[in-house]
């Protein structure tokens, strides 16, 4: 049976992180292997920012962040984002950040995050192992043993599970959560987060496509619990962009427990202004404007000027108006009513997407089962845990990225210092 001092479970951002740290440590005095179930490894970080990977954020605090959050204040105070930024400059990777503090390598490529950690690593004498999937892990004297679905067996001193979450299924293996269970944790309700939203709505296939500026608030029982602007999509289904995956990580929690921070809620809807920079009074000032300029122009055309051509004659239908008729048709009540849904269109939300289509897990093993400044299980001796299989998920913006390496750099020193400790016993 072959035997390393250190193998990781899950070749992704927390564990090549992990990876580097552990290695770093040792110096070549012990041996690390990295197992991964896909063909290559990183194949979600690779996805990660459309490819142009969102590193960190320059914003990082424990309010960007759900969960366990009081576990990890330590953790994010110990490795801020000058901290990370500098852990990949000594790689050879160059950072720059965006004016909403988003921070990407410098040459605009995933690639290039994936190859600084998989050559640091081997650098220091990482070895990796592709399409290889544990299935079983086991608690025994001095360390563990792994059983793969191959029928690999293998011995390590120290185990780090960063198998990733259940998000995007067909970029992460998703197996943590069962060789978690195996030595003795638990895991919370498990649900998608960073996701589009479903809505109730007639004929809304037509507006897929289509995209508008807006200030998008998240309704609880009528009353709003959140608010994001930005860019909304329209699809088949109902809303995505990046305001609304904001949005998501609460509705995400409702769909779920049927609560809003711990808080139950009955119902969900989200409130868009389409038109953010004007007041309503200068909404309706055009809008009849519009009809007595034009007052032979068809009233579907009427918001042509304002926003996305079928996005706006929808709108018009929806005010009630019949959008064939003249313009100078349309009655005084009508118009109030169309500038009253430009400026705030509520629209009843009905579910998230599913895993398939989410970013990050929500929930996964309970902080409270952990050392949160090693993280080391309390469950089983010599076992860490880091990255999205934990109980925490973070807004959208870096943040998810942020929290796998600072808990993957945490596990890998931890387990290497562990290594090092016994070997002088």
């Amino acid at each position: 049976m072959e035997t390393k001092d250190i193998i990781i479970i899950g070749g992704g951002a927390a564990g090549l992180m992990a990876s580097c740290a552990a290695a770093h440590v040792l110096k070549k005095r012990g041996s690390v292997l990295v197992l991964e179930g896909n063909a290559k490894l990183g194949r979600k970080l690779l996805a990660t920012g459309n490819g142009r990977c969102n590193l960190t954020n320059l914003n990082v605090s424990p309010a960007h962040y759900h969960g366990d959050v009081t576990a990890i204040q330590d953790l994010l105070h110990e490795y801020t984002p000058e901290a990370i930024c500098a852990v990949f400059r000594e790689m050879g990777l160059v950072t720059k950040s965006d004016s909403e503090g988003r921070v990407y390598p410098q040459n605009q490529q995933a690639a290039a995050v994936l190859s600084a950690l998989r050559w640091d690593a081997e650098k220091y004498g990482v070895s990796f192992s592709e399409e290889h999937t544990v299935s079983k892990i086991e608690k025994v004297k001095n360390g563990f043993t792994l059983i793969c679905t191959d029928g690999t067996q293998l011995f390590t001193k120290q185990c780090i599970l960063t198998c990733g979450g259940a998000a995007s299924p067909r970029h992460s293996c998703g197996e943590g959560y069962t060789l978690a269970k195996q030595l003795g944790h638990t895991v919370t309700k498990l649900y998608p987060s960073l996701t589009q939203l479903t809505v109730r709505a007639k004929q809304w296939k037509t507006l897929s496509g289509t995209r508008a500026l807006a200030n998008a608030v998240l309704l609880a029982d009528g009353k709003p619990v959140y608010k994001e602007s930005g860019e909304v999509q329209f699809t088949d289904t109902g809303i995505s962009g990046i305001c609304v995956f904001g949005l998501s990580v609460y509705a995400g929690e409702f769909f779920a427990l049927g609560t809003i921070r711990n808080k139950k809620y009955a119902s969900l809807a989200v409130q868009l202004d389409l038109l953010p920079d004007m007041a309503y009074q200068d909404v309706l000032d055009y809008l009849l404007e519009m009809t007595k300029l034009y007052p032979a122009r068809a009233a579907g055309d009427l918001l042509s000027g304002l926003l996305n051509m079928r996005l706006g004659y929808m709108l018009v239908g929806a005010a009630g108006i019949v959008q064939s008729e003249p313009a100078v048709k349309i009655k005084a009540l009508q118009l109030k009513k169309l500038a009253s849904l430009l400026k705030g269109w509520r629209l009843d939300i009905t579910g998230t997407k599913d895993f398939s289509a989410a970013q990050v897990t929500a929930g996964g093993v309970p902080l409270t089962e952990l050392d949160p400044h090693t993280m080391a299980s309390k469950k089983a001796p010599g076992l860490y845990l880091a990255g999205e299989m934990l109980n925490i998920h973070g807004d959208c913006g870096g943040y998810n990225l942020h929290f796998a390496w600072a808990s993957g750099i945490t596990a890998g020193k931890s387990a290497a210092y562990r290594c090092l400790k016994e070997e002088k016993r």
